[in-house]
């Protein structure tokens, strides 16, 4: 009974970070636990020791690292009424209000509608998609904080709008920031003619579950970019099958 609900505990934590830097450091953590359990079990006292040590100065480190999720569990419980208090547990992980599969196709719905607008007019559009937070990216842009829609979309990348630069942010069917700055991707084995915007999709997918969508300004080309491999000229078929396949598999919640 003790591993089970310990190895379930496990599960839940790593389901919500799952898709953020912090998955590398729960798993980390995750290691050194078991590595600590076997050498108490083998009764070895100085390993004991120094890990142990190691345990009590790291716990200061976690909270530092998991900072703004321990903050949205805190907030979570401290809801303002009763009845959400009951149930703060499954709104925490579950989140939903809606069927999950009528808010996959209303949000891919949007997503495909302003990629299609974009490629008609050549104009150039980078979109991050991620289910959980990611405040590394969100920090250097814009905060918008805005229902997600093809109107706003288009809006944003429009060739005169002053954040039409950098990548838009979307988590839980909200455009969260614009304008960002992503990382650009350090594979020297990529093709001579991919772009900044190309790269700095694909830069931001690696090591992570984010998924990024360009439209390329040049000849109007759908592209996606998915756990450091970029797929370019996608038609609308398979941009749709793409968003639905990630959606479905991070069971986004509509808010």
């Amino acid at each position: 009974m003790d591993v089970l609900i310990a190895a379930y505990l496990m599960y839940i934590v790593y389901k919500y970070v799952k898709g953020t830097v912090a998955v590398n450091i729960f798993i980390g953590i995750i290691i050194f636990f078991v590595l600590l359990t076997i050498v108490n079990a083998l009764d070895m006292r100085l390993l004991g020791l120094m890990l142990g040590s190691v345990a009590g100065i790291g716990l200061i480190g976690v909270m530092v690292i998991f900072q703004p999720e321990i903050r949205r569990f805190l907030l979570m419980v401290g809801d303002r009424t009763l009845n959400s208090r009951y149930g703060f547990i499954d709104k925490f992980f579950k989140n939903s209000v809606l069927d999950a599969t009528e808010h996959t196709r209303k949000l891919t719905d949007e997503i495909i509608i302003a990629s299609s607008s974009l490629s008609r007019t050549r104009t150039g559009g980078l979109m991050i998609l991620t289910k959980n937070e990611v405040p590394e990216l969100v920090k250097t842009g814009k905060i918008i904080d805005a229902r997600v829609s093809s109107i706003l979309l288009e809006n944003i990348f429009f060739k005169n709008a002053p954040l039409h630069d950098g990548a838009v942010i979307i988590q839980d069917r909200k455009v969260v920031a614009a304008s960002c700055i992503l990382p650009v991707s350090n594979n020297r084995n990529l093709e001579a003619d991919l772009g900044l915007r190309h790269r700095a999709g694909l830069g931001a997918t690696e090591n992570t579950d984010l998924l990024a969508v360009m439209i390329s300004e040049e000849n109007g080309e759908i592209s996606y970019a998915s756990k450091g491999k970029i797929f370019r000229n996608v038609s609308k078929a398979e941009l749709e099958l793409k968003l639905t396949q990630y959606f479905s598999l991070f069971d986004v919640p509509v808010k």
